[in-house]
């Protein structure tokens, strides 16, 4: 293996160690001919590296620093040992660990990377890879470019639909994502859904219909113990939502700004019922743009025959034995009168 152009052109990297896959130089070239070949600056993050030469090779092109990801000790040394060889030592940071956790603390740094390779061994599973790209679009940055490396066609839906510049070189597939073309524009619709209401359900299905993909946050009502686990609530929004393609429900932990990060997104979206709910959310829309600053609030308004529906006015009723049907979706009717039955009759009398 060597350096195939730039500053550091024909220079020998080392061995490679027992079970990695590097990418063959005649790919390399390739790809960097089909990225542009040379660079003026800028950081390249490259992950499961194994002997580091695509990060190398930007290097070597133009590219000012470089972070290298690799999970495997010997693999680590091998990428330390190039860089020695190469002489970017001191551009370079390798980082050891697992790469999804890796890519969160590099969020929570509030890194940016013009070029981002992604380059996992073959036996790792696909859902693997749909994992880490949510991280991607948090780190990519403006008018910079993802690379995907496989051993065939993703499966589907781990790229999102989206097939880039797709190019096969032999049995590898090598897809190059412009900012643009990577970039969902992702939203996070949180609450703590105790239960989860036709309301909700409405509010998701409308922001469905105007963003990429929503993630449904499910978090704790720090104000009073939720009557179902997060675990549990979850698992009823996922059931009332599975109809919606472009949704997913996850549990929330934390502050709501860094879980926004995390997922790749810029939109927080509420609904609002009547006037009185903007009071609270303005003042929570502001403090959360304070702490992220390109985070944005979307404010849906209820649908007239869900305005005055609640969750805690859904336990009362249910809890008095009242009828909630129509006022949550029916697949979890039977659960709510189950699980709620005489919860808000307990917390009326704990309020005296």
């Amino acid at each position: 293996m060597r350096v195939v152009a730039g500053t550091a052109r024909g220079r020998r990297l080392g061995k490679v160690p027992p079970g990695v896959r590097p990418t063959a130089d005649w790919v390399r070239e390739s790809l960097f001919n089909a990225l542009g070949q040379f660079f003026d600056g800028g950081e390249v993050l490259d992950l499961y590296a194994g002997t580091g030469a695509l990060g190398i090779e930007a290097l070597s092109r133009g590219f000012g620093r470089a972070v290298f990801v690799e999970k495997d000790r010997r693999a680590a040394a091998a990428i330390r040992g190039n860089l020695r060889l190469t002489g970017f030592e001191h551009r370079s940071e390798v980082v050891r660990g697992d790469v999804k956790t890796v890519l969160e603390s590099l969020i929570r740094q509030r890194r940016s990377f013009r070029l981002i390779l992604l380059d996992p061994p073959y036996r790792i599973a696909a859902t693997e890879t749909g994992e880490v790209l949510p991280c991607l679009r948090a780190l990519l940055a403006p008018g910079g470019r993802v690379v995907v490396e496989s051993g065939g066609v993703p499966a589907d839906g781990v790229l999102n639909g989206k097939r880039g510049n797709e190019r096969r070189y032999g049995g590898t597939s090598v897809h190059i994502f412009e900012r643009s073309e990577f970039f969902m524009n992702v939203a996070v619709c949180p609450g703590s859904f105790d239960p989860v209401t036709a309301g909700h359900v409405d509010i998701i299905r409308r922001a469905a219909g105007i963003f990429d993909h929503v993630v449904v946050a499910v978090g704790g009502n720090l104000r009073k113990r939720p009557t179902l686990s997060s675990a549990e609530r979850a698992r009823l929004l996922e059931k009332v939502t599975g109809d919606m393609e472009n949704v997913t429900v996850e549990v929330m932990g934390g502050l709501l700004v860094d879980f926004a990060r995390e997922q790749g997104a810029r939109v927080i979206v509420k609904g609002l019922r009547a006037v009185s709910d903007f009071e609270l959310e303005f003042e929570q829309a502001q403090l959360n743009r304070n702490l992220y600053p390109e985070l944005e609030t979307v404010f849906i308004m209820s649908a007239a025959e869900h305005s005055f529906l609640s969750s805690s006015a859904v336990r009362e009723i249910a809890s008095l034995g009242g009828d909630v049907r129509g006022l949550v979706p029916e697949a979890i009717l039977e659960t709510v009168r189950e699980q709620y039955s005489g919860v808000a009759r307990g917390e009326l009398e704990d309020k005296g």
